[in-house]
């Protein structure tokens, strides 16, 4: 994902107001809802920590939200949400104990597995991975069979550029190259693709003045969960009631966010320095929505995770050697957690 959009002065100024109005103070220390936690009867609160995947941005929003709006402190927990960075291993950080809780996405729990890192999914916010490939309008691509004669920017690392190649999608005189998180090439030439979360690269292309289509991997077969909530097989055997919570109050921070974002907006907005913008947030937060709740699913769906996509899942990385067979799908998540 890029994050190159500036952070410009009047956003911030337009920012402070907000969160004048807000009753908060306009600094990087504004605190979440710290009312008390309810029905706790003065018990401690059971203090953890969640690490971000990626910069704080609108795919993290549910589980800011229930900062925010106290939803995980009703549940009894103190949450130290963490941001990540372009270094940030959550896997490894999970398997040493240094954290309880992470974010990541399901392919990503699959090859950790593979790897010996015995992590396991939690909850779900997205039920359709948001990952696409970006063309311009004006290139006349409108499906992945029609990517030829292109420069595709992708990072050839992530298990869906196999999953591609396997469709035949990249055979038709396509150069791919490295992909740095920049849309500066695709605006400079129409015949240049590449990598993108549908909620977050589109509005910088529309911002530089380019229309672009989103050709969702979802739609040809490859749709991992994403922004998962995830734990260790250590941490969970012995704090299954702690985890429990974290579920339950995630999902009900997710409900907020998308119910009502601007106030985590404007939180989440203060704790991203590297050029996050409040435009950004409200593009990401409404075209998180259909990814949230595609249309024919209630809103009970956020955090509901499926057996057989976790099943068909590993039997794409297998499919194409990405894991061997030892990493069975049923062990990647647990459901116990998730309401009927």
């Amino acid at each position: 994902m890029s994050k190159t959009i500036e952070f410009s002065l009047l956003t911030q100024m337009l920012m402070m107001v907000l969160v004048f109005n807000m009753g908060c103070s306009p600094s990087n220390d504004i605190e979440p809802n710290s009312s008390p936690s309810i029905g706790s009867d003065s018990k401690p609160l059971d203090q953890v920590v969640l690490l971000l995947n990626w910069y704080p941005e609108a795919e993290h929003g549910g589980f800011y939200a229930a900062n925010v709006h106290g939803i995980y402190k009703e549940f009894n927990l103190e949450v130290e949400i963490r941001p990540g960075g372009k270094t940030t291993v959550v896997p490894q950080e999970l398997t040493l104990g240094r954290i309880e809780f992470g974010v990541a996405n399901a392919d990503d729990v699959v090859l950790a597995r593979e790897q010996s890192a015995p992590l396991i999914a939690l909850m779900a916010p997205l039920q359709i991975g948001p990952r696409c490939i970006m063309v311009r309008e004006d290139s006349g691509i409108s499906t992945f069979e029609g990517l030829e004669n292109i420069t595709l920017q992708i990072d050839p690392s992530r298990p869906y550029v196999p999953f591609m190649k396997s469709k035949g999608f990249l055979s038709k005189d396509v150069k791919t190259v490295p992909y740095f998180g920049s849309v500066a090439q695709l605006v400079a030439d129409p015949r240049t693709a590449q990598q993108a979360y549908s909620f977050s690269e589109p509005l910088m292309a529309e911002q530089a003045g380019v229309k672009v289509k989103t050709l969702m991997m979802s739609d040809i077969g490859y749709n991992p969960y994403a922004s998962l909530l995830i734990t260790s097989e250590q941490y969970l055997a012995k704090n299954e009631d702690i985890a429990k919570r974290m579920v339950l109050a995630s999902i009900e921070g997710w409900k907020k966010y998308l119910e009502e974002p601007e106030q985590t907006n404007a939180y989440i907005l203060l704790q991203n320095q590297q050029g996050m913008t409040a435009e950004a947030l409200t593009y990401g937060v409404e075209n998180l929505k259909p990814l949230c709740v595609p249309e024919g699913f209630p809103e009970a769906s956020i955090g509901k995770m499926d057996s057989a996509r976790w099943t068909t899942l590993v039997e794409q990385l297998k499919s194409l050697q990405m894991i061997e067979g030892k990493v069975k799908a049923e062990e990647c998540y647990t459901l116990k957690f998730l309401q009927d």
